[in-house]
């Protein structure tokens, strides 16, 4: 295999990058949008092909980010993304060989784990990546049944927000947010702006200020208005973005949205499961979830590294045999280290699903009777999740 592989630079270049990653996905890009948006995002990110004899036969892009860890912990990480490769040239490894370099330049940077998100289940394992985050893909509400279970009154306020793009008040909530939200992620101004700037023309947004005048939450809708028998109402409120930093933001924004006029149904994508809205409503069974899905993915490219990052819930020890190398993990104070070790291993796992568990959202217990992992020493599961566990699921509400 003749391949080369390199960064892509110049707009004739990142043309032709763009072309070959919608060819392999099956559609083109219109020349307005590729000017407009589409070339100045690939400008401020890294941009890695692979040329067979000169022609550019699969791409890969990485961008970098900062993610929340449990215990309210911080490290950088590299998002990859628009990895794909030609219809004509896929079985000959490019995927494989595209990652290697981007892992390899990842750890040379000294980053304990990388993230993506997956366009199918079955594709990333094998390079060590595992869904550690899972999602309310899209939901429901009939307004009809919006009603809270307890009295609300809102200490802060609502406003409408109409300067475009809203960047200092998305970046205001996200900052006090993501604090709080293992799986989340720093956001760069231009990334922000680009969400907006491929927004709907008809789209509005809120923001939620608290008592003291800050901004704790942020929503962007959409509504398509609809009339039976052209004389009852019956519009669908379409919710793209919700961010809230408390949870007075949090009921705040959604007793707006369930209060709207002439609407009857509120759909909202990429909620995390743990979503107080249920507890919310008095009548919380058409609270209607659609669809539930993986969201973020993560590789652990250097385990002992990443598991020395995060915080944990309490004291403990724990040894993993990871793919036959044996970690023992120690937690002591809201101190954590890992390291090798010739221990009896109590834990048998791979990367893949190592990093599955590693935001705290899916239990060993639950791998282990998936058959995911192998509990060597009884208890050791238990013990296990004690350490892991968070105070709320993990959640990426950017999907990059």
């Amino acid at each position: 295999m003749t391949i080369e592989l390199r960064a892509v630079e110049g707009e004739h270049e990142l043309r032709q990058f763009a072309r070959v990653h919608a060819a392999a996905f099956g559609h083109r890009f219109e020349e307005e949008r590729l000017v407009s948006l589409i070339l100045p995002a690939l400008e401020r990110v890294s941009c890695v092909a692979a040329y067979d004899r000169g022609r550019m036969v699969g791409v890969s892009v990485d961008e970098p980010f900062e993610i929340t860890l449990p215990g309210g912990r911080f490290a950088p990480t590299r998002g990859v993304t628009w990895v794909g490769v030609l219809p004509t040239e896929r079985g000959r490894g490019l995927l494989r060989a595209l990652l290697a370099q981007q892992h390899a330049d990842f750890r040379h940077q000294q980053i304990a784990l990388s993230l993506l998100y997956a366009s199918q289940t079955t594709i990333y394992g094998r390079f060590g990546y595992g869904p550690a985050t899972v999602r309310v893909s899209e939901a429901e509400l009939d307004t009809r049944h919006g009603a809270f279970a307890r009295p609300f009154q809102d200490s802060g306020m609502i406003e409408m927000v109409d300067h475009l793009p809203p960047l200092p008040i998305v970046r205001a909530v996200l900052d006090r947010s993501r604090v709080d939200i293992p799986g989340e992620l720093s956001r760069s101004d231009a990334a922000i702006a680009e969400g907006f700037a491929d927004a709907a023309p008809k789209q509005f947004r809120i923001a939620h200020r608290d008592a003291d005048g800050g901004y704790d939450g942020f929503a962007a809708y959409t509504i398509e208005p609809d009339w039976l028998y052209e004389a009852i109402p019956r519009g669908r409120t379409s919710v793209s973005m919700l961010l809230s930093a408390t949870a007075q933001a949090h009921a705040a924004i959604w007793r707006y949205l369930l209060d709207l006029d002439l609407t009857r149904t509120v759909t909202i994508r990429n909620r995390p499961l743990d979503d107080p809205i249920r507890l919310l409503l008095a009548e919380w069974r058409h609270y209607h979830v659609k669809h539930v899905s993986d969201g973020l993915w993560v590789n652990l490219l250097d385990p002992a590294a990443a598991l020395g990052q995060r915080g944990y819930a309490c004291e403990g020890r724990l040894v993993f045999d990871l793919e036959g190398e044996r970690l023992l993990l120690e937690v002591e104070g809201d101190q954590a280290r890992c390291v090798g070790s010739d221990r009896a291993a109590e834990i048998e796992i791979d990367r893949a699903t190592l990093s599955s568990a590693f935001l705290g959202g899916t239990r060993f217990g639950t791998l282990r009777d998936g058959l995911a992992l192998r509990e060597l020493s009884p208890g050791a599961c238990v013990r296990a999740d004690r350490m892991f566990a968070t105070s709320r699921d993990p959640w990426c509400s950017y999907e990059f």
